[in-house]
């Protein structure tokens, strides 16, 4: 089993995101657990249809630092979309 592939930085969401995600996200693949979960028709929206498809990307492709670079951007601008982003917390 490999180790998690880590985004280099803590993500961290706002109080509107808390229902769906957790106040940081520093995983891919603790990430794509909590995008499934979101429902479908939010899941849909191209903004996290993206995301969703970069996230697993970078899954496949570990070692590619290209992939998980889109990932990242993919998740914040579909966090951000939201107003779910905590642009203040970026580290």
């Amino acid at each position: 089993m490999r180790p998690d592939i880590r985004f280099g930085r803590i993500i961290r969401t706002s109080t509107g995101a808390r229902p769906v995600f957790p106040q940081a996200l520093e995983t891919v693949e603790q990430t794509i657990d909590y995008v499934q979960e979101l429902p479908r028709a939010k899941l849909g929206l191209d903004h996290w249809n993206a995301a969703f498809l970069a996230l697993w990307a970078a899954v496949d492709f570990p070692a590619d630092p290209i992939r998980l670079a889109f990932a990242d951007a993919a998740l914040c601008k579909a966090l951000a979309t939201e107003g779910w982003l905590d642009k203040d917390k970026l580290t």
